[in-house]
């Protein structure tokens, strides 16, 4: 079998902000990229330092301690810290760099953990098989007799919309009781992260959430539908107001059955609205970052489904909402 080529990546000299190669960064022939391996690793060590900090609080409630439990803490910070730096210097070498170094909120670990999780859904199909894009036109390799072609990450969504499925971005997705998943639950929670880190940093993104905010206020004032504080504990529709009790079902005072977080008709709860418009946040990030990372790899892009369909004149492009 031939030696291993390497794929020739976007990287940008800081000095003269000149496209370099990066053999470092990513093999063509199908090797998953350090990318996918350091922020699996991240993630992973992350959950195990929570469970020792965790089961550490709860032993110190009844005054114990585990001398076992605060070595595995010890040593999964100090590994955690690795693979956090070593991420954000991956994320300086990937192809979206000189769009996401641009944008305020994109700390290297933040955005990092994100796209691990889209370039870890590259897989390899076998030579002829449908799925394996037009715009492919890898090398395949030989194993076991058979000639298997790799297909990166961002090459198998094609558009927006399928990147929003996989990210659990698409109206109705949830989890349900006894079935599959049918995105990827930790791509999500890594984008939510960043999504309070966009929010955080007050840049261009944080605009558009406010900008978004005031356009459903207006709509549901138009509507007749009043927003109100999230309760903490259970409401009452009937006497419209919370209870402070958290176990009962029915209004102590009124016999009306009581609500957690159920909206009664004509109202909606300040934390629905934010979520609302988080959501809206992070399905443009989403957007851009796919035309950026696409345009980068000399892909095919395709119009946004509001100009080609919907009859919009108007779009929101990469550079538009760059800080710096």
């Amino acid at each position: 079998m031939e030696e291993k080529e390497f794929a020739e990546v976007v990287t940008l000299d800081e000095e003269n902000d000149e496209r370099a190669p990066d053999p470092l960064y990513e093999i063509r022939l199908g090797q998953r990229s350090p990318m996918v391996v350091v922020s699996n690793a991240a993630i992973t060590t992350e959950k195990v330092r929570i469970a020792a900090q965790v089961r550490l609080t709860h032993l110190a409630k009844r005054g114990n301690d585990c001398p076992f439990t605060r070595e595995i803490l010890r040593r999964a910070e100090e590994f955690e810290q690795w693979a956090d730096a070593t991420l954000a210097g991956l994320v300086r070498n990937h192809p979206t760099s000189h769009w996401t170094k641009r944008v305020k909120g994109t700390g290297g670990e933040a955005i990092g953990k994100v796209l691990g999780h889209i370039d870890n859904f590259g897989r390899f199909y076998e030579l002829g098989d449908p799925m394996i894009p037009s715009c492919v036109k890898r090398l395949p390799i030989e194993v076991d007799g058979k000639k298997l072609v790799w297909v990166e990450g961002i090459e198998r969504f094609p558009t927006p919309s399928k990147l929003h499925a996989y990210a659990g971005m698409k109206p109705g997705q949830r989890r349900e009781a006894n079935k599959l998943l049918s995105f990827n639950d930790e791509l999500r929670t890594m984008l939510w992260r960043l999504g309070v880190s966009l929010m955080k940093s007050k840049g261009k993104f944080y605009d558009f959430y406010h900008q978004y905010r005031m356009r459903l206020m207006a709509r549901f004032m138009r509507e007749h539908i009043k927003v109100l504080p999230t309760p903490k504990t259970r409401f009452c529709v009937g006497c419209n107001e919370e209870k402070g009790v958290k176990s009962a079902r029915f209004c102590p005072k009124c016999g009306t059955e009581l609500a957690l977080k159920t909206e009664p008709p004509g109202f909606i709860w300040e934390g629905h609205v934010r979520q609302m418009c988080m959501r809206r946040m992070i399905k443009l990030f989403l957007d851009l970052l796919w035309a950026v990372w696409r345009e980068a790899k000399d892909l095919p892009l395709r119009q946004p489904y509001a100009v080609e369909f919907l009859g919009h004149s108007t779009i929101i492009t990469p550079w538009d909402m760059v800080d710096r």
